[in-house]
C-alpha cells in the first residue's frame, strides 16, 4: 500500500473490509482476508482496528450505502416508484449477500458490543429512510398512511423476519412467496389509487 494520509488508510482499510465481508460474511471473514486485499501485513491493520471494529464499521458502511442507494440517493423519484423497486428486489439474488452479513450480524451481535451497536443504528436508519419514504409518498398523494413511523417498523420487521424464512437453509417460502408478502403488506400500509408494491 503506498504512503498515504492515516484518515485515507483508515478508510482504504473499511473499504477493504467491505469487499471481503460481502463476498466471504462477517462470520467467514478474516483479518488475514482484508490485509490479502489490500496487499499489506497484519500489524498495519492492526495498528488502525481491532477486528470486532473493523468488522463492525464494514457492516455499518455496507448497510448505510445499500439504504442509500434504495432510498435516499432516490429522493427526486416519485415515492410509489422507489417503494415498487424495493419490494421487487428486496429478495433478489443480488441482495443475498447483503441479507447475510444482516443475518450473521444479528447472531454476533449477541457476543459483540460493537456490532451489536452498528446493527441497531442501521435498523433505526432504516427505520427512518422509509418513514420518510411513506411521508414523501403521502404528501404526493401516492396512498395515505396515518402512521408512517409505526408502519416502516412493521415493515422493516416484516422484511427482516421473511429473510429468514426465504433465504436460510431449509426455506420455507420461496423468493417469489416472499416478495409477495412483502408486496401485499405495504399495499396494507400505503392505501392509495393501487398497492406501491406492484408494476403499474
Amino acid at each position: 500500500m503506498r504512503r498515504m494520509p492515516a484518515s485515507q488508510r483508515r478508510e482504504s482499510i473499511i473499504a477493504a473490509a467491505q469487499r471481503v465481508v460481502l463476498a466471504n460474511g462477517l462470520v467467514a471473514a478474516t483479518t488475514r482476508d482484508v490485509t490479502d486485499e489490500l496487499g499489506v501485513g497484519v500489524g498495519l491493520l492492526s495498528h488502525y482496528f481491532s477486528w470486532n471494529e473493523l468488522r463492525s464499521l464494514a457492516f455499518e458502511r455496507t448497510a448505510r450505502a445499500d439504504l442509500e442507494a434504495a432510498i435516499l440517493k432516490r429522493s427526486e423519484e416519485k415515492a410509489s416508484v422507489v417503494l415498487r423497486d424495493l419490494a421487487a428486489s428486496a429478495f433478489e439474488p443480488s441482495a443475498d449477500p447483503l441479507w447475510r452479513i444482516w443475518i450473521e450480524a444479528t447472531e454476533l451481535a449477541a457476543s459483540d458490543a460493537l456490532l451489536s451497536e452498528a446493527v441497531q443504528l442501521c435498523t433505526d436508519l432504516w427505520w427512518g429512510g422509509l418513514a420518510e419514504l411513506i411521508v414523501r409518498g403521502d404528501a404526493e398523494g401516492e396512498w395515505s398512511c396515518r402512521d408512517p413511523k409505526g408502519a416502516s417498523w412493521r415493515l422493516v420487521a416484516l422484511l427482516q423476519g421473511l429473510a429468514g424464512l426465504a433465504l436460510l437453509p431449509g426455506a420455507r417460502l420461496s423468493r417469489e412467496e416472499a416478495t409477495m408478502h412483502l408486496q401485499t403488506a405495504i399495499g396494507h400500509e400505503c392505501r392509495g389509487r393501487e398497492s406501491p408494491g406492484k408494476k403499474r
